[in-house]
């Protein structure tokens, strides 16, 4: 029933652009052990089409979908579906466990088991736009870990907010990093701008969780930590673009950006000008 398949995945998520032909029957699908959510992107005229889901066997629901629209089964849930016309489709698969793990770290209060709801036809912008910018982020050839753990940590924390069983309330932390830990861990990512960086290795410098870490980095220095190091790294690269013996594209290796490509693209929108350009400036 699919004529396009394109699958991109991150550490925790997967995400498939699936173009699907209207069945001639209802496809059951046999009950996963991950959580899905499948994101409406297109169908012919984009105009509103009928999809119609059941779950386990249990009442039929039906409602008109268009661009925009979502649709969860929860993990072990046994869907059936049936639509009205082709239609192209974000298809979001991620483990139980990330949620338990977000949850654990972010919440003073853990139910026994974090549950995802069923929804149906919804609507939600953010998340919306988290699942579109993830998926064109681990889809684009651009290998961010810390970028991408990132945003992975920012869908979970929005569905434990708004799209689970039980409403997980964030334990208070605030103040910071204190200057003991901050300093060790600009110094860490100044050694480090080299390598590919992830969230996760980042806060355990500092024995804290990616979701902690990431908000009291963010309390000491006014930006991400992402920001933060695509900041350091547009820094070190504004020093080695005076000899001019290096090429840019050793630079960009030098720095820790994925290609020349993507050292261009951060470097002009952080200064205005090209490598190049700011080169010949220096």
């Amino acid at each position: 029933m699919s004529t396009t398949n394109q699958e991109v995945t991150s550490r925790e998520i997967q995400i498939c652009h699936v173009v699907y032909t209207p069945p001639l029957v209802r496809i059951i699908d046999d009950g996963i052990s991950e959580h899905f959510i499948g994101l409406h992107r297109a169908n012919p005229g984009n105009l509103a089409r009928v999809l119609e889901r059941r779950l386990d066997g249990e009442r039929l629901l039906s409602s008109l979908t268009f661009p925009g629209v979502m649709t969860f089964v929860p993990a072990g849930r046994q869907p059936e579906w049936w639509w009205e016309s082709e239609v192209e489709v974000l298809e979001v698969l991620f483990s139980p466990r990330l949620l338990e793990q977000v949850a654990r770290a972010g919440s003073d209060r853990i139910p026994d088991q974090i549950e995802l709801l069923d929804r149906f036809a919804i609507q939600d912008p953010l998340l919306e736009q988290l699942i579109l910018t993830l998926g064109g982020s681990i889809g684009s050839g651009v290998s961010d870990r810390l970028y991408q753990d990132t945003l992975q940590n920012m869908l979970a924390v929005h569905l434990l907010r708004h799209h689970c069983t039980t409403k997980i309330l964030n334990a208070p932390m605030s103040g910071g990093l204190s200057p003991t830990k901050l300093r060790q861990l600009t110094d860490y990512i100044h050694t480090h701008l080299g390598q590919n960086m992830g969230l996760e290795e980042l806060a355990q410098l500092v024995n804290l969780s990616s979701h902690h870490f990431g908000k009291l980095f963010k309390e000491s220095r006014g930006i991400s930590v992402h920001q933060y190091v695509l900041q350091c790294r547009v820094d070190r690269a504004k020093k080695l673009l005076t000899n001019q013996k290096l090429s840019l594209a050793a630079i960009a290796q030098t720095v820790g950006f994925y290609d020349q490509s993507h050292f261009t693209n951060v470097f002009r929108r952080q200064t205005k000008l090209t490598p190049r350009e700011y080169r010949a400036m220096s």
